[in-house]
């Protein structure tokens, strides 16, 4: 079966089993660095999504909220990033892990979000770009990484116990 079609993630035994494609692998090998990066510096303005203001009326108490979590935040992030690339050549996942992949994989998709003006421009206009736009690269890689935020989910839900309804 090519590999378009595989499962990326999958449930096994109560975990979830990760299993990219070579390509697949390198992407996120070569973007995860770069999220790092990105969230250490914490002045990028593509970073807005994921730091948003808890007291936009208050500076001060604004302030005291940021000095108050910026640390447990920032390094709950690092650690997410280091559980994802230790496990994208394949891995198990407990639900630490998958929490650990949710939260990176979204936080890409925020931060480029962020960068293509997502919500002033709206998804229609990305999916209408013509093929010599400069976004295009940048458009593909945030639906790839919501694909397969999706597909980590889908497979996570394999916890859930069946339902009546």
């Amino acid at each position: 079966m090519p590999s378009i079609f595989r499962r990326r993630f999958t449930w096994v035994d109560d975990r979830v089993v990760v299993n990219l494609p070579d390509d697949e692998q390198q992407m996120l090998a070569h973007v995860l660095p770069q999220l790092r990066e990105l969230v250490m510096a914490e002045t990028d303005p593509a970073l807005r999504r994921l730091r948003p203001a808890a007291r936009p009326d208050d500076d001060e108490a604004e302030a005291a909220y940021r000095e108050m979590i910026d640390n447990d935040l920032l390094r709950s992030r690092l650690e997410a990033i280091e559980i994802v690339e230790e496990g994208i050549g394949g891995t198990t996942l407990d639900d630490e892990g998958v929490s650990a992949w949710m939260h990176s994989l979204n936080a890409l998709r925020l931060v480029l979000g962020e960068r293509l003006d997502v919500d002033v421009i709206g998804n229609e206009a990305l999916e209408n770009l013509p093929d010599d736009d400069d976004r295009v690269g940048i458009v593909a890689l945030y639906e790839w990484l919501g694909w397969l935020l999706e597909q980590l989910v889908a497979a996570a839900m394999g916890a859930l116990p069946e339902g009546d309804d």
